[in-house]
């Protein structure tokens, strides 16, 4: 179940945000009277919500001079969200602003510093950001915007274990990083499935942080005094948030009279068909490594990390069942290069660089039509994750000490998203669709076995179970 929570609010956003597009996707709007005047963005306003993130940190152990291999590892967890800022609409599309917002909560990784075989958990339990964003007004209640600015990261402290699991004295200190961050979002009232709530609006937003390195020094006894990881993360995250406007105008902060579509003889879409697609995206991975000997555990666990971008294909088919829902079946590849790491932390500082190269998935999906051609749906299933070979290198010296097989993992995925015909912004495109969507896979823990460099097996293995987070765009070309 847990994993089922940590998707709840980016699918949750993916099905409330979307229902305010129709009054811009595909059909054209027609209404009973002339449309009572819309309210204006101008205003301050506050939020509060949550949301789930992962973070990759590459990591250098130094002493006097970097080791000459770098070890990527990452973190993962939930967050709660608060933040405030004014907006101003300069035309009848136009929005722009600027905001500051926090992010606390509990993002759990590793720091390892592998020469000396010192590791801990540390936290990102706080990010904050201050920035401006600028959008554009799909409908009345509805903004599109992009964002970017200024972000500050904190990390906690970490008791280090040695590589075998073994408390002892050593610790870093609590260290923050500044930064930048760029995102997006939908933000649109709550005039949507019959709720009227003047004032409040529901938010949901992709961000990507990146912060500069830091030296963080570990102490607490004679062998680790003088010796510091170099520690340079990044950090994502998607959230949903309720947010209060103080319109500046004084009218409610909400459409007087929601946009109608009822006219005679309206075009209606039938979703029934095959249809194919293919896009790109990127995304995310964390890995808890655990060394084996002889199949037992035999050292401390070391959250890996990873990032990358990727292809994908797919294909499948819709029944529309009524005039309001959409069932269908699917399967789809992601093909390119989400690279991190796989370490043995017991076997004598050897780090190894594996990728994610393919993902593939099959499942069902169930979309409700918040307009005759715009489906927001969830969807869940099978996947594969598959994760190629990797040279293991002493870090200090980058001599390949051993190798790791290509490597497979059975698990399933959650997602969310939206698709809508491309007749929008003045562009015509009949059977063309776009498809955005979000996903969170969780593998099996499996035993990934460890060579000598002759190709000879030992008794040794890393037990590695990946987790994958990646968000993507598509074409889709419908055959109705």
């Amino acid at each position: 179940m847990k994993f089922v929570l940590r998707t709840t609010s980016a699918l949750t956003a993916l099905i409330v945000v979307t229902s305010a597009h129709a009054a811009d996707l595909g059909v054209r709007v027609y209404t009973k009277a002339p449309v009572a005047p819309a309210f204006s963005w101008t205003g301050f306003y506050l939020s509060g919500g949550a949301g789930y993130g992962m973070w990759t940190a590459d990591q250098r152990h130094v002493q006097g001079a970097p080791d000459a291999l770098a070890e990527r590892n990452g973190g993962r967890g939930y967050f709660g969200t608060v933040g405030g800022g004014y907006d101003w609409q300069f035309n009848s599309r136009w929005v722009a602003g600027v905001f500051a917002d926090a992010q606390f909560g509990d993002m759990s990784g590793s720091i390892d510093s592998i020469s000396p075989g010192a590791i801990g958990t540390t936290r990102n339990n706080l990010n904050y950001a201050t920035g401006a964003r600028l959008g554009y007004l799909i409908a009345p209640n509805v903004l599109s915007y992009v964002n970017a600015g200024y972000s500050h990261a904190e990390f906690g402290s970490a008791n280090l274990v040695n590589i075998v699991g073994q408390s002892t004295p050593y610790t870093t200190p609590k260290f923050s990083r500044d930064g930048w961050f760029v995102g997006g979002g939908l933000e649109n009232s709550l005039n949507i499935f019959g709720i009227a709530a003047p004032g409040w609006f529901m938010k949901s937003e992709y961000r990507l942080a990146g912060y500069g390195s830091t030296d963080i020094p570990m102490s607490g006894g004679p062998v680790l005094v003088g010796n510091s990881v170099d520690f340079k993360s990044t950090v994502q995250t998607v959230s949903t948030s309720l947010v209060y406007r103080f319109n500046a105008n004084g009218v409610p902060a909400a459409a007087s009279e929601p946009l109608t579509t009822k006219a005679p003889g309206m075009p209606v879409s039938n979703w029934t068909g095959f249809y194919v697609g293919a896009g790109g995206g990127y995304g995310m991975s964390t890995a808890d490594n655990i060394f084996q000997l002889d199949g037992a555990p035999a050292g401390a666990s070391v959250r890996s990390g990873g990032n990358g971008a990727f292809g994908t294909v797919s294909g499948g088919y819709d029944v529309q069942f009524n005039r309001s829902w959409v069932a269908g079946v699917f399967a789809d590849a992601q093909f390119g290069n989400i690279q991190g790491m796989i370490t043995p932390p017991a076997l004598s500082a050897v780090i190894g660089t594996t990728s994610n190269d393919l993902n593939y998935a099959a499942g069902l999906r169930v979309g409700y039509l918040v307009a005759p051609n715009v489906l927001s749906y969830v969807n869940g299933g099978y996947s594969r994750a598959e994760f190629k070979s990797a040279n293991l290198a002493v870090s200090y010296s980058g001599v390949v000490a051993a190798t790791t097989a290509k490597a497979h993992f059975d698990g399933w995925f959650l997602g969310g998203g939206v698709e809508n015909s491309l007749n929008i912004f003045g562009v015509t495109a009949p059977n063309w669709f776009m498809k955005t969507e979000y996903r969170v896979a969780e593998y099996n823990r499996k035993n990934v076995d460890i060579f000598d460099v002759h190709g000879l097996s030992t008794p040794y293995a890393v037990a590695f179970k990946p987790y994958v987070q990646t968000i993507s765009s598509s074409l889709v070309y419908r055959f109705n």
